[in-house]
């Protein structure tokens, strides 16, 4: 197991307490959990079940992205011919901003 070298980091907002327990309860998840999707504005059961099990509306069009056309043409075409592909990333490639 890999060990995080993440520290959460938790706003100083107040939060009520018993809407805490009482959605860890409902929801039987952690309280520290509940604690961040509340100081993120998931405040209700429902809220946090749906960002929990997110669904497709949560996909973005990921032709929306420059000259992504062009990309999966080119991709396509290297698979065809038999060429080799090769990938390159970095440790933040997930997180592309819009």
């Amino acid at each position: 197991m890999l060990k995080s070298r993440t520290k959460w980091k938790l706003n100083d907002r107040i939060v009520d307490e018993e809407k805490v327990i009482g959605l860890s309860k409902a929801l039987s998840l952690s309280p520290l959990f509940i604690e961040l999707c509340l100081q993120r504005g998931l405040d209700s059961k429902e809220k946090i079940s749906s960002f929990m099990q997110p669904d497709e509306t949560w996909i973005h069009d990921p032709y929306l992205m420059y000259d992504m056309e062009t990309a999966v043409s080119r991709i396509t075409e290297a698979v065809e011919q038999g060429e080799q592909i090769t990938i390159y990333g970095d440790y933040d490639a997930g997180a592309i901003r819009s």
